[in-house]
């Protein structure tokens, strides 16, 4: 079961459970006189009204293609929230006004009807009472969607740290087995120097991939930082971080975190979570080295994070 999905079932019954507990203990539209029906009366409305937002939140989540998901970004969370609770305000009235009529008049359409003709007095009616309980319950929501947020942002910077460790410790031996072991033809070529060459005069760098650091796109310029010796240094290029790829294309642990970043794996030392995203630390830098949320699950995919 996906995420929003499992969202939208909580949240729907949130809301049927909210319905039920506020018509029980207010007593609107004189419940208290309806006698032995009175139960039937309210758990009808409470499971109609779940029923009617997890309809509502669907239409909104897969039709709009607005979806409760915590991948996205806090305000469009609230934004699609929101959205779910006005379309509910219009809807979830009719719905009850047609549930109570079927259960206290034994018809769904007479309390759409006064003196016989059609009339739309017990809907606003209802329309004014969903609106005033949709206040106090979006904000629950929103409460619960920043927790949500949180939380899955919480798990997620766990689970890439959890991953980042354990590639490390891979690095690690697979190093130190390359000392006793021959290395493949793949390796000599890896450890060879590389040549990145800027488009203007002189504009030359050569470097050892592995020494790399990270890569920071300016423009039409490119900021590398790597290690040379024990010392970290950095050289500006007149050139495109797109053609920086070309040139290290087939190597697994320079990837391009952002779109203005490319980063060496190895150089990672942990992955934070900050109001703007996730950060990556990297050795040898104090510099904090964003990742796009685009890029989270490329990540992972393409390193098994």
């Amino acid at each position: 079961m996906s995420i929003t999905l499992q969202r939208i079932i909580r949240e729907s019954l949130y809301c049927g459970i909210c319905v039920y507990l506020i018509l029980s203990l207010f007593l609107p539209f004189g419940i208290q006189d309806i006698g032995e029906k009175q139960t039937l009366f309210l758990v009808s409305m409470g499971v109609a009204s779940a029923l009617v937002c997890a309809f509502n939140a669907l239409f909104v989540s897969y039709v709009l293609r607005m979806p409760l998901d915590p991948t996205l970004p806090l305000s469009t969370i609230n934004r699609n929230s929101v959205v779910v609770c006005l379309i509910n305000i219009f809807i979830l009235p009719m719905v009850l006004q047609s549930v109570a009529s079927g259960v206290l008049c034994d018809s769904p359409f007479s309390a759409w009807y006064v003196d016989g003709h059609f009339s739309l007095k017990y809907y606003w009616d209802y329309m004014y009472y969903v609106g005033c309980v949709s206040l106090f319950t979006q904000i629950g929501t929103l409460v619960r969607n920043r927790n949500w947020h949180l939380k899955h942002e919480l798990e997620e910077v766990r689970a890439l740290n959890a991953m980042l460790e354990r590639y490390q410790e891979e690095y690690q031996k697979n190093a130190e087995n390359a000392d006793t072991e021959q290395s493949s033809d793949d390796e000599e070529t890896e450890k060879k120097p590389i040549r990145i060459e800027g488009t203007a005069s002189n504009s030359v760098l050569e470097v050892y991939p592995e020494n790399i650091i990270y890569v920071e796109s300016m423009a039409n310029y490119a900021d590398i930082w790597y290690l040379d010796g024990d010392e970290t240094r950095h050289k500006t290029l007149r050139i495109t971080l797109k053609s920086i790829n070309e040139s290290l294309a087939g190597i697994d642990y320079l990837v391009q975190c952002h779109r203005a970043f490319l980063v060496n794996l190895r150089f990672v030392v942990a992955i934070s979570d900050r109001p703007a995203g996730y950060q990556l630390q990297l050795f040898g830098t104090d510099r904090q080295i964003p990742v796009s949320r685009a890029r989270i699950k490329e990540l992972r995919e393409q390193k098994n994070l």
